[in-house]
């Protein structure tokens, strides 16, 4: 998306032209699934086409932004035209409108590459990170949008100027998105086809979908920021049989824990030993939690599951000391009575 530049600051540094891919290993991967490879330091917003492994949707006005720690103009971190944000891993993130304001059904949409085409009826898991960062004064984002979704393909979609697309997503984000800190996205799919490309965004019109001012007294648009892309094989990489492969018009196994009654996740939790809320502890019912971990707003892991779910998070580090007041991450893989894998993630507030 392209805006005026409101940075006149350059940096000392010189430019550097990079131009590394990802290194080919054993199984699939996001190609540049963080951004940090630019064939040059972008000077503005979008300019897409400084990102390698990522394409466009054949729309001219479906332009991304690539931000750079090294990077000039709108194209420099942390401060953006749009809000203040750190990498979360590395130097470069990527960034884009994922809505207008409710009504004008304007979209962008990111879409990336794999290594190599996904292998039908293989299990995948697919993770990344997302923020809405810290808001500036002068910023035309603060909205926050819900359906936000994921849309595996065989070569990239086809967009009209900045209009919908109308693709069913394979895996939805079913709540509004709106956070200043990154969050972490991870679901579990089936590959359909040999799929070579995925588009991250708001799919379908505006009708049905949750677009509200999270931020700022009149903002036009829902702007996310991105990071950290990766795929790999879900449970081994064992693959299922043919008749147990999911149709392409089906969401992968994902859960809403709003409206399922059989788990649920608090929010927050007070770890001060005074005998109430001192554990930090999913609650499930005919379900077996496969995967229980607790991340800090840097990725610090600073919890995973042992043998008793029952201990859960006491709000201490892995070192054993006292975990800071703040917000931190979670991430969740329960296996439900049918044997299927659900991946959930989520924010805690530890309170001191």
């Amino acid at each position: 998306m392209k805006f005026r530049s409101f940075l006149d600051s350059t940096h000392l540094l010189p430019l550097i032209l990079l131009c590394a891919w990802a290194i080919p290993v054993k199984g699939q991967q996001v190609v540049n699934g963080s951004f940090e490879s630019l064939t040059a330091l972008p000077t503005t917003t979008g300019q897409w086409n400084l990102v390698p492994g990522w394409l466009g949707t054949g729309s001219s006005d479906n332009t991304p932004d690539a931000f750079h720690i090294q990077g000039t103009g709108g194209g420099d971190l942390p401060e953006t035209p749009v809000a203040m944000v750190s990498p979360d891993q590395g130097m470069a993130i990527a960034g884009f409108m994922a809505t207008g304001a409710a009504g004008t059904n304007r979209r962008e949409y990111i879409t990336g590459t794999f290594s190599q085409p996904l292998e039908p009826g293989a299990s995948y898991r697919f993770t990344f990170r997302m923020t809405n960062g810290e808001r500036t004064a002068f910023s035309q984002a603060g909205l926050e949008v819900s359906k936000l979704g994921m849309h595996f393909s065989m070569g990239p979609l086809q967009q009209v100027a900045t209009n919908p697309l109308n693709e069913i997503p394979q895996f939805e984000l079913t709540p509004a998105f709106y956070s200043r800190e990154w969050e972490t996205i991870s679901f579990s799919f089936v590959a359909q086809g040999p799929w070579t490309c995925f588009t991250w965004g708001a799919f379908g019109p505006d009708d049905g979908r949750s677009i509200a001012v999270n931020e700022g007294d009149a903002p036009t648009m829902a702007y996310c920021f991105v990071d950290a892309f990766e795929i790999a094989l879900d449970d081994d990489g064992i693959t299922v049989d043919e008749e147990e492969v999911r149709g392409p018009m089906s969401k992968p196994t994902t859960v809403n824990l709003d409206e399922n009654p059989s788990w649920f996740v608090p929010n927050a939790f007070t770890p001060n030993n005074d005998g109430d809320n001192d554990v930090f502890v999913p609650v499930l019912n005919n379900v077996e939690m496969k995967r229980f971990e607790v991340f800090s707003r840097w990725g610090e892991k600073v919890f995973a599951l042992t043998s008793n779910i029952a201990d859960g998070w006491d709000g201490t580090t892995t070192s054993g000391k006292d975990a800071e007041s703040g917000t931190y991450v979670w991430q969740v893989d329960l296996v439900d009575a049918d044997g299927k894998t659900i991946s959930k993630s989520g924010a805690i507030t530890l309170i001191r």
